[in-house]
């Protein structure tokens, strides 16, 4: 017997007689290295809609709150729950639980089921070369190093003033060290609501989430162990003051494997957290448009200079009157979302119609200050009130075509459309692995930005510029030829 079959019988036995998890027998943790999953857990008999799966008491969850580490410094607690991220502290427990502990940590058959770094695919374990192959993706500018090398520097710092076996164990915990242990979170922790046992039943009954209600980074021995998919995923964890249990949303079939799904996720998200990538693609697939590509196009087609736009955006980002029409909703982005559903984010309609329709004012372009303020205060309120109506212009819907189109061409699209997700014969390194990963994250994108070129035609009415031109500026166009005279068109 291999040391993951091995690892994995002590972890069961652990469930049962030491963490005290009640598992339902119609299910089992099966070896699904074949398919690229580690372990996984399957129905072995059929499970009806609404079966509890497994039941956690909360005494077994891996916390703040329930670590050694807080019973063995009792000043802790306080301080990591009122002054410490989750993150942190969670951080510096599985250390201690892991490093100081070892086998003696209440723990040790759960840890050693984790995925060890070389089996680990998040994406602060790939080099450089591999991340380069995920250009133009955005999600490199999520990655977080910067931030990571902080947390890394102020838990140092905090271990120092714990001290004793901690900071031994410290003086030998590196970077890479502190991004493993971080990577376990990102990939399998839960955000578990804290229960406050003193509440009294007034207070659980109520409909309102009271104050003190907080949720904790934690660590779920068994619930991790589920696979997870956007499509497939038939079970979810609900919570109650004692315990947790994961339920069956739906039938589940012999044989079938048990998914969870931990969040509405696109597939770069899912590699950047989890390290993996579905590869039908994430139901929560989406591309970027860039504020750049927005900007770009306007100067193009309809001859905005840089310096009008820079100002119309300045105003978008910081008039009082704007900002309460807009509810407080910031509608100037770096990147605006486009989803495999064919639906883009709201405010890339609102800010792109917007700039649009004041690129093409008469005389706009050369006025400023508060006479600039007040045409575009005037402006955005026609389009939010065109866009309620489920209505925008010709030179939007242009405008926003060519801004998926200048975002496309950044791909290399003839690769990304060859490509074909591996099969169960297929023999790859873990550089194949992470390429083919990364052109599927690609792919994703690219179909989700294809996906929006048309939203416009498909979710609203399109109306000539010269209708809403002629209600901003308090005059009706006269012939239909006319009109078209007047009207700034996008150029081809």
């Amino acid at each position: 017997m291999d040391n993951f079959s091995t690892n994995t019988e002590c972890f069961v036995n652990w469930l049962e007689k030491n963490a005290k998890i009640e598992v339902s027998p119609k299910i089992k943790i099966k070896d699904l290295r074949s398919d690229s999953q580690g372990r996984g857990i399957v129905a072995i008999q059929k499970v009806k809609k609404d079966e509890v799966l497994f039941e956690i008491p909360r005494t077994s969850v891996l916390n703040i709150t329930t670590s050694k580490l807080v019973r063995d410094y009792p000043w802790l607690e306080e301080k990591f729950l009122n002054e410490m991220e989750s993150w942190e502290g969670l951080i510096i427990c599985i250390l201690y639980e892991m490093e100081v502990l070892k086998e003696k940590s209440q723990w040790a058959p759960y840890f050693n089921v984790w995925n060890r770094p070389k089996d680990m695919n998040t994406l602060i374990f790939w080099n450089e070369k591999e991340l380069e192959l995920l250009q133009p993706s955005l999600v490199l500018e999520r990655m977080g190093r910067k931030e990571a090398k902080e947390m890394y520097e102020g838990i140092l710092k905090m271990i120092e003033q714990i001290g004793g076996k901690l900071a031994d164990v410290a003086v030998h915990f590196e970077f890479d060290d502190f991004a493993y242990i971080a990577s376990i979170i990102l990939s399998y922790s839960f955000d578990m609501e804290m229960h406050d046992n003193n509440a009294d039943e007034s207070e659980e009954d109520s409909e309102e989430e009271p104050e003190s209600n907080r949720y904790l980074k934690s660590m779920i021995p068994l619930a991790d162990t589920l696979n997870a998919d956007t499509s497939k995923f038939n079970a979810n964890l609900t919570y109650d003051s004692g315990s947790l249990k994961m339920v069956a949303v739906k039938d589940i079939g012999m044989n079938e494997q048990v998914y969870n799904v931990y969040g509405e996720h696109p597939n770069s998200e899912i590699l950047r957290r989890y390290g993996y990538v579905e590869w039908d693609g994430s139901k929560h697939d989406f591309g970027e448009v860039l504020l750049k590509d927005i900007v770009d196009v306007l100067k193009e087609t309809l001859n905005a200079s840089p310096q009008f736009l820079e100002s119309c955006i300045a105003i978008l980002r910081t008039n009082t009157t704007i900002q309460d029409l807009l509810e407080g909703e910031d509608i100037v982005l770096n990147s605006y979302e486009c989803y495999f559903d064919g639906e883009s984010v709201p405010q890339s309609i609102v800010f792109v119609q917007t700039l649009t329709i004041l690129c093409q004012i008469p005389g706009l372009s050369e006025m400023n200050g508060k006479i600039l303020e007040i045409q575009v205060e005037r402006v955005i309120k026609k389009c939010l009130q065109l866009i309620e109506g489920s209505r925008v212009t010709e030179n939007y819907h242009t405008t926003w075509k060519r801004c998926i189109t200048k975002r496309l061409e950044k791909y290399s699209l003839k690769k990304i459309d060859l490509f074909k997700p591996p099969s169960e014969k297929d023999l790859l390194t873990d550089e194949d692995l992470r390429g083919l990963m990364a052109q599927r994250v690609l792919k994703s994108e690219v179909e989700s930005l294809r996906a929006c070129e048309n939203s416009a035609g498909k979710n609203y009415k399109i109306i000539p510029d010269q209708k809403l031109l002629a209600n901003i500026l308090k005059s009706k166009p006269t012939t239909s030829e006319e009109s078209a005279a007047k009207r700034p068109c996008i150029r081809k």
